[in-house]
C-alpha cells in the first residue's frame, strides 16, 4: 500500500511537487480553485484525514491552519515559507509527529548545506548564503522576470530580515546591505531579504561572528524595486503591488539558480574558506526554480520516510545532514 501525501496548492510549486511525487506516492491534491479552501478549518480536517504527511506549497496565510490540523492529527508536516511568523506559530505547536516549514531551497536546502559546511570548521568567523532564481535573458531594466510566487516574493522584499553581526543575532532592512558578488568572471548584485535564514540566527548567536542571506540579482534590479518599494511606498499597498506584478512582468520558465554558500573560519590554526557553489538549470518539464524547491522538499520527506529525522514537533533546517539531503533521488538535484 502506498503512503499517502496530501499536497495543498496546485499552483508553480504545487504542480511540480506532484509530478515528482505521484510515482512512488498516493497523492492527494487540494486547491482554492479545486473547491478546497485551506482557510476553512473544517475543510483542512477533512482533506488531511489519513494522510501520512501533507505539504504545504500554498499562500503563507494558510499554513497556519494546515499546520495546526496536522499537529492535531499527528500528520507530519512540510511548507515552503519563508515567513518568519508563521514559523514562529507552527515552533509553539505540540504534536506527536514533525512539523517542518521552511523547506525547499531557500530556505531549506541553501541553511541545511550551510550548517553542514560549518561543521568542518574549528570556529567559523563568517557564514554567507546566497541565492539566486534569474531569467537566464532579460531586456526589461529591472533585469527580471517571474518564475516564482509573486505573493512570496514580495513578502521577502518587504520584511526584515534576520542575520547574526559580531555574534548577535540582528534585524536588518530588506532591500539594503547591497554587495557585489562575482560569480566564474559574471557580476552579480546581492542585497537582505527576510526569511532565508531560517532559524540558524537562533541556532548559532554567540557561536558565529556574522552570518547573513541575501538574495541575488542582476546589477540595477535593486534600486528598480526601492523605487517601487519605497519611493512610491507600494510595500503599505502589497495587493496593488501583487496584482501590477502580476499584470504587467512576464513570466518565465526559461530560468537559472545560483546556490551559493561561503564559511570563513579556522581550520587546525589557519584562516580558511570552502565555498559551495552550484549553477542549476531546468528540464524539459520543470523550470529551474519548480525544480529546485520541489526537489529540497521532497528530499526532506523521503529523509523522514526513510527514519533520518527524529523526535517530534518543530524541526530546524540545519539539525539535518547535507549527505542525507543529496542522496536520495530528489537532493541529488544539488549534488
Amino acid at each position: 500500500m502506498k503512503t499517502k501525501i496530501a499536497i495543498v496548492g496546485s499552483g508553480n510549486i504545487g504542480w511540480a511537487l506532484k509530478q515528482l511525487l505521484k510515482k512512488d506516492f498516493e497523492i492527494n491534491q487540494g486547491d482554492i480553485e479545486d473547491g478546497f479552501d485551506a482557510l476553512d478549518i473544517s475543510q483542512v480536517k477533512d482533506f488531511l484525514k489519513g494522510n501520512d504527511a501533507v505539504i504545504s506549497a500554498g499562500p503563507f496565510k494558510v499554513n497556519k491552519n494546515i499546520a495546526k490540523i496536522a499537529a492535531e492529527q499527528g500528520i507530519a508536516y512540510f511548507d515552503l515559507t519563508e515567513d518568519v511568523e508563521t514559523t514562529d506559530f507552527i515552533k509553539n505547536l505540540n504534536s506527536k509527529n514533525i512539523l517542518m516549514p521552511q523547506c525547499g531551497l531557500a530556505p531549506g536546502a541553501i541553511n541545511i548545506c550551510a550548517a553542514s559546511m560549518m561543521k568542518d570548521f574549528d570556529s567559523v568567523n563568517e557564514v554567507l548564503m546566497r541565492v539566486g532564481a534569474l531569467p537566464r535573458f532579460t531586456t526589461n531594466e529591472m533585469s527580471y522576470y517571474l518564475s516564482w510566487s509573486t505573493n512570496g516574493l514580495i513578502n521577502e522584499y518587504c520584511n526584515e530580515a534576520d542575520a547574526i553581526y559580531e555574534g548577535k543575532s540582528v534585524k536588518l532592512m530588506p532591500l539594503e546591505g547591497i554587495e557585489k558578488i562575482v560569480i566564474e568572471g559574471e557580476s552579480f548584485e546581492a542585497f537582505n531579504t527576510s526569511g532565508g535564514c531560517a532559524t540558524m540566527c537562533e541556532t548559532y548567536e554567540n557561536q558565529v561572528e556574522n552570518l547573513s542571506y541575501k538574495t541575488i540579482r542582476y546589477p540595477g534590479h535593486v534600486n528598480h524595486m526601492k523605487f517601487l518599494f519605497n519611493d512610491l511606498h507600494l510595500k503599505k499597498n502589497r495587493e496593488v503591488l501583487e496584482k501590477l506584478f502580476d499584470k504587467e512582468v512576464p513570466r518565465t520558465k526559461n530560468d537559472v539558480i545560483i546556490f551559493f554558500v561561503k564559511v570563513i573560519g579556522m581550520i587546525d590554526g589557519v584562516l580558511q574558506e570552502k565555498t559551495y557553489l552550484r549553477k542549476i538549470y531546468g528540464n524539459d518539464k520543470l523550470s529551474a526554480i519548480q525544480l529546485t524547491t520541489a526537489s529540497g522538499v521532497c528530499s526532506v520527506l523521503k529523509m523522514y520516510l526513510d527514519g533520518k529525522m527524529k523526535g517530534n514537533g518543530f524541526v530546524k533546517q540545519e539539525s539535518l545532514s547535507w549527505q542525507d539531503f543529496l542522496e536520495n533521488d530528489f537532493g541529488k538535484v544539488y549534488a
